[in-house]
């Protein structure tokens, strides 16, 4: 476990960088948040210091004083964004490896030990599951082609001895914080106001795992020389349906009142997608400890709390 160092999160005001900030302080490091706009901040951590700044533009060199004795860049930044590029998917793309190229352009110049990027299983797109990170990446979307492009960018950086890179690909990730616009939250704030509202048919098969666990996986990327260079998938392994996923929600909350097929599913839609986690396990000593159902629990009771 890292401790007492400095470490810039890319992307801080986000689910995944405000959860991952608070455990990182929690550990009694120095964390610089690196976001786009200050008027979106609705996660602020105590004791993170939040610097603003449009990272498709170069850093500006008055802010490396500030980034001093970085030991570590974690990008969590990059919204998600299904659009095809019949509609805005040119600058989805280049929106997404813009920034990483202006993030490690930093990460050298600071000489950080290393670099760790949150890729996708969107880069997967319909492969066959269990998937390994050995599989050949099929993007199905200009996002998921960003988040292919920056992996071999990445690696590329440490092959030619720049720079220490990690990608880390996240499926689904679930927890406390997240906005209601992503699926589960949506499911669960129309479950507890009792409303009617529509969902595919569910049979897609799905991959959950507690935003807990997602960030202790990370924590031991950092500074671990095993991981370097390397993709690693970071999942639970266990497979679902998204059905059973709704069904469970409406469960434990006891209201609403989910239509299925009320909506189609996405265009290129993957039906089956789960990871095989065997690369985290050998090479971060790493393995879920978050139970699905049980943690759902706990994270209904917060946005019933937090509503």
């Amino acid at each position: 476990m890292v401790k007492n160092s400095k470490i810039i999160v890319a992307g801080g005001s986000g689910f995944i960088g405000a959860n991952l900030i608070s455990e990182l302080i929690s550990h009694d490091n120095d964390v610089i948040s690196i976001s786009k706009s200050e008027n979106n901040l609705k996660r602020k951590v105590k004791d993170a210091k939040y610097i603003f700044h449009d990272l498709k533009q170069p850093i500006k060199k008055d802010l490396f004083k500030v980034f001093e004795d970085v030991e570590y860049i974690i990008n969590c930044s990059g919204y998600i964004d299904h659009s095809n590029f019949r509609n805005n998917g040119k600058e989805v793309f280049y929106d997404h490896f813009n920034s990483l190229i202006s993030l490690t352009n930093l990460a050298i110049d600071l000489k950080v030990k290393n670099f760790i990027h949150l890729g996708s299983s969107d880069e997967y797109g319909d492969n066959k599951s269990p998937i390994k990170e050995s599989i050949r990446e099929s993007p199905i979307s200009p996002y998921a082609l960003a988040k292919v492009s920056s992996t071999y960018y990445l690696q590329k950086c440490f092959k030619e001895g720049l720079l220490n890179t990690v990608v880390l690909r996240p499926f689904l990730i679930f927890g406390e914080l997240q906005s209601k616009s992503r699926f589960l939250p949506y499911l669960i704030e129309n479950c507890i106001k009792d409303r009617e509202f529509n969902v595919t048919k569910g049979l897609q098969i799905r991959d959950y795992l507690y935003i807990k666990d997602f960030n202790q996986a990370l924590i031991k990327t950092l500074n671990n020389e095993k991981s370097y260079g390397e993709i690693i998938n970071i999942a639970s392994g266990i497979p679902i349906l998204i059905k059973d996923v709704v069904s469970e929600v409406n469960k434990i909350i006891g209201k609403g009142k989910p239509i299925f097929g009320g909506i189609d599913y996405r265009e290129n839609e993957s039906m089956e997608l789960y990871a095989d986690i065997n690369k985290a396990k050998h090479i971060l000593n790493w393995e879920p400890k978050y139970d699905f159902k049980k943690t759902l629990k706990s994270v209904i009771k917060w946005y019933c709390e937090n509503e």
